[in-house]
């Protein structure tokens, strides 16, 4: 009986969960990679050409290997979902949720269970999507979206994130030095504003390092 497998063409052809299935094992392999990502097993796995897994490992590798454009609204099984209309209105539940689980793979469906809700009215680009009612109502929903939104979310808010991150501390190291300059502020005072810009800094650093979204082969 000859195998069938599905190759993704795009990474919209590629789950979330698939996804997450390889980051969460360790030292994971061109084999896991391979499994993951066709969604096959070990057996099915061993049936394949092997001239043809060089070329599907390369394959794949460059459905990474390629700018993530943001994607504002998918659909998922009958179901539109829209990304929040506008991050500067992100509430505060909204922004500590997403912000605690968007580094870190495992728990990324919750993440963009934040991001994404189903929408409840458009009118051209424009469109309205659900309150938020905590990750937990979609989380599982979004681990059948495909990685090519995941991922242009990911560089879009991380890119909003880094901008906001480095306008924010030079701008109040500038205030804290005209203050300080007029004796407004207290050395105690100064000192915490001080580690409070030490920690934003650190926290931009930290963003950086988290942009590269491309599978390297070791």
């Amino acid at each position: 009986m000859q195998l069938e497998v599905s190759i993704p063409s795009t990474l919209k052809e590629v789950k979330l969960k698939d996804y997450q299935d390889f980051l969460l094992i360790e030292n994971p392999s061109n084999d896991d990679l391979l499994k993951c990502i066709l969604n096959i097993n070990t057996k099915e796995l061993g049936k394949i050409k092997d001239k043809d897994v060089d070329y599907l490992i390369n394959h794949i590798n460059k459905l990474f290997d390629q700018e993530h454009k943001f994607i504002p609204t998918f659909n998922l099984n009958g179901v539109s979902y829209g990304f929040i209309p506008n991050l500067d209105e992100i509430t505060y539940g909204e922004n500590k949720d997403v912000t605690s689980y968007i580094n870190e793979w495992g728990n990324m469906h919750k993440a963009m269970a934040v991001l994404f809700r189903p929408l409840k009215q458009k009118q051209g680009h424009k469109y309205l999507i659900e309150e938020y009612e905590g990750s937990h109502k979609y989380s599982e929903v979004m681990k059948e979206m495909p990685l090519s939104v995941v991922l242009g979310a990911m560089v879009f808010f991380y890119n909003l994130t880094n901008e906001l991150l480095n306008y924010i501390p030079n701008y109040l190291e500038k205030e804290l030095a005209k203050e300080q300059t007029i004796g407004l502020v207290s050395q105690e005072s100064g000192e915490a504003i001080q580690n409070y810009i030490h920690l934003l800094k650190e926290t931009l650093q930290d963003l950086k390092k988290l942009q590269d979204f491309r599978y390297t082969n070791v």
